[in-house]
């Protein structure tokens, strides 16, 4: 039974592996059973929706963090499509091949480790998604994102920055500041 073998050795995997934290193990558990019930074909279709009601994620920044870091660590093989009647394909990775996880293990362990941080600039549905959370239009998000993409996600100290979400939640206030003072001014007149 090689899927068993899979749950197993992705079970011994994560003891070793420091950068995974629950919510990264509840999506991989979650796809898994996604994979099951497409009777373990590579790669199968998988729905936002159903992915993040079986792993109990609440947070769409989550979960797009979640699943990019486990394709990036090699657990799994994520092709997103940005049509949601179609569904993202993903390919359960075969722990079989020691050489892929060996290598993955110890070249990217640090990525998600609280010493070091590897910044990856987001995809813009990322970052659409996470305006979009906040009542913000899409427009809003595509200036946040066009802004950034033409600096080289650098921030004005000219240093890389590492976290995309606090430069927008400071985009966001900065945005709700400038937006209460025109008021204030139209007010006042």
């Amino acid at each position: 039974m090689n899927q068993t073998k899979n749950i197993i050795d992705f079970f011994e995997r994560i003891i070793k592996d420091d950068r995974l934290l629950p919510s990264h193990i509840s999506m991989y558990v979650s796809l898994f059973q996604l994979w099951s019930f497409n009777s373990f074909r590579n790669p199968f279709r998988i729905n936002r929706e159903d992915v993040m009601k079986v792993s109990k994620i609440k947070s769409l920044a989550t979960y797009h963090k979640c699943i990019r870091e486990l394709h990036q660590a090699g657990f799994i093989v994520y092709s997103p499509s940005y049509n949601s009647y179609r569904g993202s394909l993903i390919e359960m990775t075969n722990f079989d091949s020691e050489a892929i996880v060996e290598s993955t293990l110890v070249q990217d362990q640090k990525a998600f480790s609280g010493k070091e941080y590897h910044f990856t600039a987001p995809m813009f549905n990322e970052v659409e998604l996470y305006f979009n959370e906040r009542d913000l239009p899409s427009a809003e998000a595509s200036r946040f994102y066009s802004f950034y993409q033409s600096r080289n996600w650098l921030l004005y100290n000219s240093k890389l920055m590492t976290s995309w979400e606090a430069a927008a939640r400071n985009w966001i206030s900065d945005l709700k500041k400038s937006d209460r003072n025109v008021r204030t001014k139209n007010n006042s007149q």
